[in-house]
């Protein structure tokens, strides 16, 4: 049954089955949109009616209703209802303000103990990187810590930004920030750190090995989000005494894999591919 054309206004609807609570035009509205969101397969008109124990006549008005607000998707070709954009745009919404502390710190925990080495979880943040969390399996006197910045050229974390910014923004970036040297293998050609940059991204992760500190290595990931930026960023340190390039290199598929892990529960759907960007 094909709604085109629905020649019932919202209010004519309510008039229609105000009568009593229970058939108020809410509740059926309710009603006809769980029996269509909840449904593994789109529905036909029949599948509605039998499903929500309406009336047909109720049934094509609330669709034609749910249509008209883009609530409800009609299929002419295979006369099916399924759930409109307006819906898909609510369910992108509400992820999308879903907490990132809350989605990702189980994850990092479980993650540094498999590993046995710390973790942090980042954000871009103007010209610099963010640390929202860390898990400590190994405390150190000069760790990061939440709230602590670092910057972008020689971390982990501040790679992976730099690697997904868009052309146009990575070089606005380039020529903004400074790069300060903090040991000899700190990064301070932009020509190198930006053949460093398309490395990440065919690799997956970042390297920072002795940038920041020289005792110190690093690998980071990203994390995207359900509008498929990188959010945030998670990430891998440990000492030279702790760990070698070798070795924290191995960990990257530990460390990618709890990544997406975190980005799966922020509405992150793998469909873009190399289009990424974190803006």
């Amino acid at each position: 049954m094909t709604l085109a054309a629905p020649c019932w206004t919202l209010r004519e609807v309510c008039a229609d089955m105000s009568r009593s609570p229970q058939s108020s035009i809410v509740t059926k509205c309710a009603a006809v949109l769980d029996a269509v969101s909840l449904s593994r397969r789109p529905l036909a008109f029949a599948d509605v009616v039998e499903q929500t124990s309406f009336a047909k006549s109720s049934c094509h008005r609330i669709l034609a209703v749910l249509q008209s607000e883009e609530l409800i998707a009609y299929d002419k070709d295979t006369r099916t209802y399924s759930t409109g954009s307006r819906v898909r745009k609510w369910a992108n919404s509400n992820w999308h303000r879903t907490d990132l502390l809350d989605v990702s710190s189980d994850t990092m925990d479980t993650l540094s103990e498999a590993a046995g080495m710390n973790t942090a979880l980042s954000i871009l943040d103007g010209q610099s990187i963010l640390y929202l969390r860390t898990s400590d399996q190994t405390p150190v006197r000069f760790a990061d810590r939440a709230g602590d910045r670092a910057p972008l050229h020689c971390t982990a974390a501040g790679k992976v930004f730099l690697a997904y910014l868009s052309p146009g923004r990575l070089s606005d970036l380039l020529k903004s920030i400074r790069l300060d040297r903090f040991t000899d293998h700190t990064i301070g050609d932009k020509s190198v750190l930006e053949a460093q940059l398309s490395d990440v991204v065919s690799n997956g992760f970042s390297r920072a090995i002795g940038e920041e500190h020289v005792h110190v290595m690093g690998i980071g990931a990203p994390i995207w989000n359900a509008q498929n930026q990188v959010a945030a960023c998670l990430s891998f340190w440990a000492t030279t005494r702790q760990m070698t390039e070798h070795g924290i290199g191995n960990r990257a598929p530990m460390l990618m894999e709890a990544a997406r892990t975190i980005s799966v529960r922020l509405g992150w759907e793998d469909t873009f591919g190399a289009s990424k960007t974190t803006n």
